[in-house]
């Protein structure tokens, strides 16, 4: 349901969320630990700073970090800036107008899904995918 840019975000911003308050982390360790090539890693990252998700230094001691604690950042704030998340849930067979007074076969079905699904984006925090045990190996695809 994410665009694969969407993904390598929140496995970046996961990966950071990780790390102690105060450690800046590269672009080439993250690229590294995340499996996310690191030139489409770095333009990422910079999208992050200009939507204040992210930190950045240059220099010794520089690299990123979380603008906020990560329990005070949700999902959708994480993906918005590199996907449309409430798009993606628009109707299955692509109908621009498909609601309750006009609805597609499946729209019955599809509204609760649609509706858990931005509502679990809202409602959870970077904190709580950090924490929930997430193995490392889930962070890199093909491991």
């Amino acid at each position: 349901m994410l665009s694969r840019t969407a993904q390598y975000a929140l496995r970046a911003m996961t990966y950071l969320a990780r790390q102690p308050a105060e450690r800046r982390v590269g672009v080439r360790e993250i690229a590294r630990r995340t499996g996310v090539p690191a030139q489409y890693l770095a333009r990422i990252l910079r999208d992050a700073v200009r939507a204040k998700l992210l930190e950045s230094a240059r220099g010794v001691g520089g690299g990123f970090c979380l603008a906020r604690p990560a329990k005070r950042i949700r999902l959708r704030e994480v993906l918005a800036p590199f996907d449309d998340v409430v798009a993606r849930c628009a109707c299955p067979f692509g109908q621009a107008s498909c609601g309750d007074g006009d609805a597609c076969g499946i729209h019955p079905h599809w509204k609760p899904v649609k509706r858990a699904y931005l509502r679990m984006l809202e409602r959870t925090t970077l904190a709580e995918v950090a924490v929930i045990g997430l193995p490392e190996r889930c962070l890199v695809v093909g491991r």
